[in-house]
């Protein structure tokens, strides 16, 4: 089972509605959390820092209070500007794994030798390793904070802080970047050629869409509509 949560704002809601319904498509799952930062954590902005991380953390953890999350299920972490084109992906979310993402590079020197996080374009976190993060105390958080992001200068992003804490956490990684023919960054072009693959992160500033002009990536779904395309 996997239950998914997403923060996004008043811009990227129809981005948002888009990775919402193809991930219900794919997947096969339908509970998920969605917040609106605008209204309700103006305190997020984009994820940046330890506050922000903060406020994820303790979304994680509202998330074992909403859902019966067994040991083996997964919490999802996805942004708005992902869409899952296929059920291809939810294959490699195996129970073997503490967390399942795509892996940054190249690795940072950290407390635990050489570790990178995962793309926070959407990060897997198996049941138990999320009740053991929801579990860590502000004392905990404070001395990994002080003791093993500050004196090897690792970013204080939320995609990092909530990798970092799995890690801490004893969590085992499976990187899906490593998979040929999952995902790619050519989402338009494969649009048209019809070889799309398993999931896209939509993280650029278009112009142009599918011969449309457009203001960024919020504008897509709309494109797609006008242009009669089901994901």
């Amino acid at each position: 089972m996997i239950y998914a949560f997403n923060f996004t704002c008043d811009r990227d809601w129809d981005l948002r509605t888009l990775m919402l319904e193809t991930y219900t498509k794919y997947s096969g799952f339908s509970s998920w959390s969605s917040v609106n930062t605008d209204v309700e954590l103006k305190d997020y902005g984009n994820g940046a820092g330890w506050q922000a991380s903060m406020l994820k953390l303790q979304y994680l953890k509202k998330m074992l209070s909403l859902f019966p999350v067994k040991d083996d299920d997964f919490i999802l972490s996805v942004d708005s500007d992902v869409v899952f084109t296929s059920p291809e992906v939810f294959k490699y979310i195996r129970p073997e794994y503490g967390i399942i993402g795509i892996k940054h590079r190249p690795n940072y020197n950290s407390h635990f030798g050489d570790w990178s996080h995962m793309s926070g374009a959407l990060i897997f976190i198996r049941g138990d390793i999320a009740k053991r993060m929801s579990a860590l105390d502000e004392s905990t958080l404070a001395n990994i904070r002080f003791r093993h992001f500050k004196p090897y200068r690792i970013t204080e992003n939320e995609d990092v802080v909530l990798s970092y804490l799995a890690r801490f956490c004893e969590a085992n990684y499976f990187d899906l970047g490593t998979v040929d023919g999952l995902t790619s960054g050519d989402f338009e072009n494969e649009i048209i050629d019809n070889r799309l693959k398993s999931f896209y992160h939509l993280n650029y500033c278009p112009i142009m869409f599918l011969g449309e002009e457009v203001t960024g990536k919020w504008d897509i779904p709309n494109v797609l509509k006008q242009k009669g395309i089901e994901l």
